[in-house]
């Protein structure tokens, strides 16, 4: 493995998932699982449901503003904050402005690896019902549980 990799402005892997597009920029390939790095493009719209996932993470917002949700406490994140989410916190954002665009950083592959398969179910064109049901399988394989599921 080289010592060092670079992802020039305006490459990187992009994935379009339901409510952003996500960059990955440095993958958990390239960092030995330790962690990856994201460019988040979320737009104004429905928010992804209260979940919580089995790894912490970490927002730093460069532009526009966005309401994190954070087991039913709201915390506002503006350009130049960071908020970093502990494992298993049930959490969700809201963006407040046309657009937000935030870096998000996370421990080993988890993150991509569902942001992956989202993208790829999102080009299969499936009936909402089959879709829906596979969102449920891809997130479930990763670990990551909604608020539904955590109150039954």
């Amino acid at each position: 493995m080289s010592t060092f990799h670079l992802t020039q402005a305006g490459t990187g892997r992009r994935l379009s998932v339901p409510d952003a597009v996500v960059t990955i920029l440095s993958s958990g390939e390239r960092t030995g699982d330790a962690y990856e790095l994201m460019l988040v493009e979320a737009p104004r719209g429905i928010p992804p449901p209260l979940h919580s996932e089995p790894w912490p993470k970490t927002y730093h917002l460069l532009r526009g503003r966005i309401l994190v949700l954070l087991d039913g406490d709201g915390c506002e994140l503006a350009a130049g904050d960071t908020l970093t989410i502990a494992t298993g916190t049930m959490n969700s954002f809201s963006v407040l402005t046309d657009v937000a665009v935030f870096l998000l950083v996370c421990p080993g592959t988890g993150m991509s690896g569902f942001f992956i398969e989202l993208h790829a179910l999102g080009e299969e064109h499936l009936p909402r019902e089959v879709l829906m049901s596979r969102f449920a399988q891809i997130a479930a394989r990763y670990g990551i549980r909604f608020a539904e599921e955590a109150a039954s």
